[in-house]
């Protein structure tokens, strides 16, 4: 891991400042805001990585997975949206790292997943060098929402995908 880059579930104050520093783009607010509900439910948490006093990246680790087909069958934690904002510089790795550590320890989980798109080669062959596998059952599809400020749909996603899992 980057000793520069610290990974924190996300305050209230780390919200308010990348919904700030997303003005104009009310679908990534929503997202954020969704991410912090979850969080605040207990379902997730929120992870946020830091380098020099900046966000450098995030994702959402939700304590079982979005994919009923998969939690029926594995139950594993599940990283989603992963997102690192500088591309090859170990902040993914830094992530991932600080995801699998919550869902083995605090949480005593088993087993952590992901999803991945079908096309998204780099991030599948960082995640296969960290260990996760294809797991034994069918591709999931990503259902997603793009919405405005005010909740309205603006757009539906349906993106398959390759589900990969790392037992612990």
């Amino acid at each position: 891991m980057d000793p520069g880059v610290v990974i924190e579930p996300a305050t209230r104050a780390d919200i308010d400042r990348m919904i700030g520093a997303r003005d104009g783009e009310p679908a990534a607010q929503h997202h954020i805001r969704a991410r912090w509900e979850v969080q605040q439910s207990g379902e997730g948490v929120y992870l946020i990585a830091w380098r020099d006093g900046e966000i450098v990246g995030q994702t959402m680790l939700l304590r079982r997975s979005k994919y009923d087909e998969v939690h029926a069958d594995a139950d594993p934690a599940e990283i989603n949206a992963l997102h690192a904002y500088v591309r090859r510089q170990g902040i993914g790795t830094a992530i991932i790292r600080a995801a699998e550590e919550i869902a083995a320890g605090e949480w005593n989980r088993s087993a952590i997943g992901l999803a991945v798109g079908l096309d998204n080669d780099r991030a599948r062959a960082l995640y296969e060098r960290l260990g996760y596998e294809p797991w034994s059952g069918p591709r999931v599809v990503d259902h997603w929402t793009e919405q405005a400020a005010d909740g309205t749909v603006v757009r539906t996603h349906s993106d398959p995908c390759e589900y990969l899992l790392k037992k612990f």
